[in-house]
């Protein structure tokens, strides 16, 4: 004699039905909890990312700061200071005559402008205890100058990097960006900027 469903008991057709069991319970808990890792993976890609970025825009606008500051003092002697630079960042200057308190001559002022521009560069304005918050990651700075063309290269270390970028050796070979320089960000900016 076979049973139907139909001619069951409601209570022994709940007896059968049994419940969620230990099993599901586990399963969902697994779901959820890969769910919960998925996003979390996200969200820190995401963060260093936009740091990424973050440091390119300034890199981009600390670029563009040292050029409008040439344009400013295109002396011919002037000008051969700024192309002098090679390397700098992570404090390597010492602070000449303060200009912004004190009459400069062109030269002077160069110097003043390119000390100020590392501090920028290194972040030490917004310094809070041992470390500088508001600058580029193990920056370094180059110009060149020749018959009027500028070219600002500045190197900074990076978290997606993959490849050694080209078109500069600004920070190349100093040991800050990785093996094989992978972790080496770069921003180039040239211009023209008029010799008086």
């Amino acid at each position: 004699m076979s049973l139907s469903l139909s001619s069951m008991s409601p209570l022994s057709r709940r007896k059968r039905q049994g419940g969620v069991g230990l099993i599901e319970v586990l399963i969902a808990v697994l779901v959820f909890a890969l769910g919960i890792l998925g996003m979390a993976s996200m969200q820190v890609k995401a963060k260093r990312t936009s740091y990424d970025a973050l440091q390119r825009s300034l890199a981009t606008s600390l670029a563009r700061d040292i050029v409008e500051r040439m344009r400013s003092n295109p002396s011919n002697a002037s000008l051969a200071i700024f192309g002098a630079v090679d390397d700098i960042g992570g404090g390597t200057l010492t602070k000449p005559k303060d200009c912004k308190a004190n009459t400069c001559s062109p030269t002077e002022l160069a110097s003043y402008d390119i000390w100020e521009w590392e501090q920028a560069l290194d972040g030490a304005a917004e310094q809070s205890g041992d470390t500088n918050a508001g600058g580029l990651v193990s920056p370094k700075a180059c110009i060149t100058h020749n018959a009027g063309v500028v070219t600002v290269a500045i190197a900074w270390r990076g978290y997606a990097g993959q490849v050694n970028p080209t078109g500069s050796a600004c920070g190349e070979g100093l040991g800050l960006y990785g093996t094989g320089e992978v972790d080496r960000q770069l921003v180039l900016v040239s211009t023209y900027i008029e010799e008086v």
